[in-house]
């Protein structure tokens, strides 16, 4: 499999990005609609790739933040809202990015399903890229997985604004109190 790294417009908050993925999966259309951000687990897509010939898909979408909490409380709800049961969950680098990242399961149509997923928040924006292939046949992908997140870009970076987790949030607390 040929990996080339491909880049991506942005659709909303400059979150235009580049990732490596092999050079014959297809880019797919999004949909023109805004979702309701109201609604606390709806992402916006920002890419959808499929491999030509087999259940593999990548994509990536994003929302803003949320206004409390942290990193690894969103996704632990994200993950839930979406039915997945995590397998693992680790702080992950994502690029130059740092977030977390695992891997869930699922339920689909199919039958089960591996989600890779990675998660980050970035000035605000939240960011959730991920990986799903039949149960079968995903760790065959673990290195372009691996491979994704090594050399995953944002365009135009602004920083994490969220704690990662209570712990880091406690110690930032702590922080400024003493200042």
């Amino acid at each position: 499999m040929s990996n080339a790294q491909r880049s991506f417009p942005a659709r909303i908050a400059d979150l235009g990005f580049s990732v490596p993925l092999p050079q014959d999966w297809i880019s797919h259309p999004l949909p023109d609609e805004m979702p309701d951000f109201s609604q606390p687990d709806l992402f916006l897509p920002l890419a959808i790739v499929t491999a030509p010939h087999s259940a593999l898909v990548f994509a990536i979408a994003a929302r803003p933040a949320y206004d409390d909490g942290t990193l690894l409380q969103w996704a632990h709800y994200l993950l839930q809202a979406g039915q997945m049961q995590p397998r693992t969950m680790n702080v992950a680098h994502i690029g130059n990015l740092t977030g977390f990242a695992g891997e869930a399961t699922q339920v689909a149509d199919l039958g089960p399903v591996v989600i890779r997923y990675a998660f980050f928040e970035d000035g605000g924006r939240l960011v959730n890229l991920t990986l799903t292939a039949p149960e079968m046949i995903a760790s065959a992908l673990a290195p372009l997985w691996d491979e994704m997140l090594r050399d995953f870009s944002l365009e135009t970076p602004r920083g994490a604004t969220t704690p990662l987790d209570i712990e880091q949030q406690s110690q930032d607390d702590a922080n400024e109190k003493t200042d």
